[in-house]
């Protein structure tokens, strides 16, 4: 046991217009999972491109014609099959 609880962790990004006030999801989210899987998230259809900010976090930008929450769903079952 090495203390983790889940293998992937998937947050989407919130922005907020700065003429309107309004939140809003963007196109970009957060990936957690091991170091080294930066080209299996880049191989998901849907997603555009991956930058690795730490060693166990990813900023992902989806395809906005992608169903976002297929494309969540295809990073973690990439990663979790890798």
């Amino acid at each position: 046991m090495n203390g983790k609880n889940v293998d992937v962790i998937i947050e989407y990004r919130k922005n907020t217009d700065q003429r309107t006030g309004v939140e809003y999801t963007s196109n970009w989210i957060n990936v957690y999972a091991d170091t080294g899987m930066k080209d299996i998230i880049l191989k998901v259809e849907g997603v555009v491109s991956v930058t690795k900010m730490e060693d166990t976090e990813y900023m992902v930008k989806l395809d906005p014609r992608y169903d976002r929450e297929y494309v969540k769903r295809e990073i973690e079952a990439a990663i979790l099959t890798a």
